[in-house]
């Protein structure tokens, strides 16, 4: 399963209608040296999606909007998701509509909408929520001959209606279940947002002694052996020229790896998996504890036709403006703002040439709203003007 698109309406911390589109928006010029993903003539996956702002513009939370939605394709009770609280904050008067467009096989385009609303029994103090109403339309995805064409589905009937009385379908579980079972199928995905300050090994296996060396060149071996059967674990850590450590828990991995060979280790990983069965990363602040040369490698390995032989999508989000210039397209970015309201605009409708430096356009301010307010500077400046006259 594949996600081409998605589109919110009613979420709280969100200004109007958020879209995003995971397909290309931008003429493809050479279809064999362009990194992309063929889902139909003329039509192609990006395998990278970045998200860039400012602090506080909105890139965190667009990340769970995706994984949330990840998740509720994959059959999870939306009151369960942990990504669930980009729905907080709605009344019982108001409903979140969450209309998804996804690909299934390489066979079929299908375009589901979702009516959310809070649960009039919740508990004082605590929000649940209910899919009021659903459906589900599908066409063949020979029959699509333009990407626009790929979203219309006008004259359609839908193949599945949520009646409300699905005598086994729990009423905060997506009818979507029905085609996952059929098909079986389900998204492939790894969520690393919320270890992006969490100096932890999350995932234990053979680190490939490359990687290792990758990340930290003074380090001979990590050997973790696993003893399933007793619940134990026992590490071994090996610095050239230096006596073993063996350790038993991980968590004493962080007394002798910096932070950004244990995020390295995650990540990468993690990225290993996506990318042999053609899923999902999603990975925020790409650049926590990592130089810009590690970071800009992980991009390179999605848009490596040698590595990524399965289409598969890293996500991520970053203040990195010098990972932007990684892209040969401006599709695969988006800017993210918050005045009053989260917005995220695709870079190409506003840079609509390639050749311009990505990192130069966003650090100069032309992109809007991408560098500090020049009234917040001076504001701060004073402020810490007055606060050092006071302390002397």
């Amino acid at each position: 399963m594949r996600i081409l698109k998605i589109k919110a309406t009613g979420l709280n911390l969100f200004s109007d209608s958020l879209e995003l589109e995971f397909v290309t928006q931008q003429r493809v010029r050479n279809e064999s040296s362009e990194m992309l993903f063929k889902i139909a003539p003329k039509i192609y996956q990006n395998n990278v999606l970045a998200f860039i702002g400012v602090n506080a513009s909105g890139k965190t939370m667009t990340l769970k909007l995706i994984s949330f939605i990840i998740q509720m394709l994959n059959n999870e009770s939306i009151n369960k998701i942990e990504k669930n609280e980009i729905l907080n904050g709605i009344s019982n008067n108001e409903k979140i509509t969450l209309e998804t467009y996804f690909s299934v096989e390489l066979e079929n385009v299908y375009k589901l909408v979702t009516i959310i609303k809070k649960d009039e029994n919740s508990i004082e103090g605590e929000s649940k929520y209910i899919i009021e109403d659903e459906k589900i339309w599908k066409k063949a995805i020979k029959d699509i001959k333009t990407r626009k064409s790929l979203f219309e589905f006008d004259g359609l009937d839908p193949i599945q209606v949520r009646k409300g009385d699905e005598e086994f379908l729990p009423e905060d579980v997506s009818i979507v279940i029905a085609i996952n079972k059929k098909s079986n199928t389900k998204i492939y995905y790894r969520d690393l947002i919320n270890m992006t300050n969490i100096n932890l090994i999350r995932i234990l296996g053979d680190f490939p002694k490359e990687l290792i060396t990758f990340l930290d060149p003074s380090i001979e071996y990590i050997k973790p052996v696993v003893d399933k059967s007793e619940e134990k674990v026992e590490i071994r850590l090996k610095f050239k020229g230096k006596e073993e450590i063996i350790m038993y828990r991980t968590s004493e991995m962080a007394k002798y790896l910096s932070s950004g060979t244990i995020k390295g280790i995650n990540v990468f990983m993690y990225a290993m998996m996506v990318l042999e069965r053609g899923g999902y990363l999603i990975v925020d602040e790409l650049e926590n504890h990592f130089n810009k040369e590690i970071a800009a490698t992980l991009i390179r390995f999605f848009l490596d036709h040698e590595v990524n032989k399965n289409g598969a999508t890293i996500i991520f989000s970053t203040h990195y403006a010098e990972l932007l210039d990684e892209f040969e397209r401006n599709d695969d970015i988006f800017i993210t703002r918050n005045n009053g309201g989260i917005t995220v605009e695709n870079l190409s409708k506003i840079l609509k040439r390639n050749d311009i430096k990505k990192s130069e356009a966003y650090e100069s301010g032309y992109l809007r709203g991408t560098t500090p307010m020049y009234e917040a500077y001076i504001d701060l400046k004073t402020a810490i003007i007055e606060t050092a006259a006071n302390l002397r």
